[in-house]
């Protein structure tokens, strides 16, 4: 008999980004080993074959382009009290679904896991352009609450030990295992529908968002396009700022498309940037560099634990930095094809199969444990 999951997630498609790219492509391998319940905002969600999904409403007041969500507590304690574990994958912010979910695993002694997608204090106070004041605020409540969140929880799930290391210096007092992200097959080096051989194409694939600091791209890329008129900006996604910069001269932006569309636009890439603040994992570099594109980004949240400077990549810390590297890849053809034969081998191992084989296998060495010691008692 299968093992009962609940799934909490705040974002699911038709929404694109990381937690909702993450959910999606590890549902259905997940579903073979456990019956599968799924707690989510209704956002127009699809069906997923073989699991069920629990919608509550969305309020219209707007956070970025998230709507608020209207939480039934009643609902939550029921499908805690019959799961046999908690797999959540949601903001770690007050009184969310998670927040109750948490304090009713704790009453029923269900097994609480966390996958960290975002350093959400960072997200939260960064992603919205709030005065100093607010924003520090919401930053100290943020971390604080999601210390004693994670704390209460049994184990931590992190893409990558650099995360471990940021929540540890946080005094997240956890278990943890680390359990990577991955990315679909379709990334992969080769040709494009997309390209134009004719011109050096800049390239970022998210959301349009303040919190990703695109501002800074494309101050860089404008900077630029006078002395290289060979220049384009591609932007893979779409976002509430997207009316900021979409009509500006030799900028495409697409539009949400799906995962083999955006593998297809990666490919017609030469360069790839994250100007991003808030990043943690950044799912979107691992995509990048495993198409074989040169990856500039910013170094933040665990990049690092993947993209070597000057091997598999670049980072940079200003606006001077940007347009310095991106300058080094334009000129430098033989550079740029050096580091994106690199980038290409050191994200091959990043695969959807390999995160739900180390998921699969760690909740069930972990209740299996669980499971004996309460037998012995």
């Amino acid at each position: 008999m299968k093992r009962k999951m609940l799934l909490l997630t705040d974002t699911l498609k038709p929404m694109t980004d990381g937690v909702s790219v993450f959910v999606d492509n590890v549902l259905p391998l997940l579903r073979s080993s456990y019956d599968i319940t799924v707690i989510a905002p209704d956002y127009g969600t699809i069906e997923y074959k073989g699991v069920r999904l629990v919608r509550y409403p969305v309020i219209a007041v707007k956070t970025g382009d998230y709507g608020l969500p209207k939480i039934n507590r009643k609902k939550i304690k029921q499908e805690v009290k019959t799961c046999d574990f908690v797999f959540n994958n949601e903001s770690i912010i007050p009184f969310s679904a998670s927040f109750y979910a948490l304090l009713y695993a704790r009453k029923y002694h269900k097994p609480f896991f966390t996958y960290i997608h975002a350093l959400d204090w960072e997200l939260f106070s960064k992603g919205i352009n709030y005065p100093p004041l607010i924003a520090r605020s919401i930053h100290k409540i943020l971390r604080t609450y999601g210390r004693i969140f994670l704390s209460y929880g049994d184990v931590t799930l992190v893409p990558f030990p650099k995360i471990k290391t940021i929540l540890q210096h946080n005094k997240v007092r956890s278990e943890f295992a680390i359990i990577p992200v991955g990315t679909i097959a379709d990334f992969k080096p080769g040709k494009s529908r997309h390209a134009n051989p004719k011109t050096i194409t800049i390239g970022y694939s998210g959301r349009i968002s303040f919190e990703k600091g695109l501002d800074t791209l494309f101050r860089a890329f404008r900077s630029l396009s006078t002395p290289y008129d060979n220049l384009r900006l591609l932007l893979i996604g779409d976002g509430p700022d997207r009316h900021k910069i979409e009509h500006h001269e030799n900028i495409t932006i697409t539009g949400f498309v799906n995962q083999q569309e955006v593998a297809e636009y990666i490919r017609a890439m030469d360069i790839f940037v994250l100007p991003s603040v808030t990043e943690t994992s950044s799912i979107s570099t691992l995509e990048a560099m495993k198409s074989g594109v040169c990856c500039i980004t910013t170094n933040v949240g665990c990049i690092e634990d993947y993209l070597d400077h000057e091997a598999t990549g670049f980072f940079f810390a200003s606006d001077d930095e940007l347009r310095e590297c991106l300058q080094r890849a334009i000129e430098d053809e033989e550079l740029r094809r050096m580091i994106q034969k690199n980038a290409a081998k050191r994200a091959a191992p990043y695969t959807w199969k390999n995160t739900v084989t180390q998921l699969i296998r760690f909740f069930n060495e972990y209740l299996e444990k669980k499971e004996k010691k309460k037998r012995r008692l």
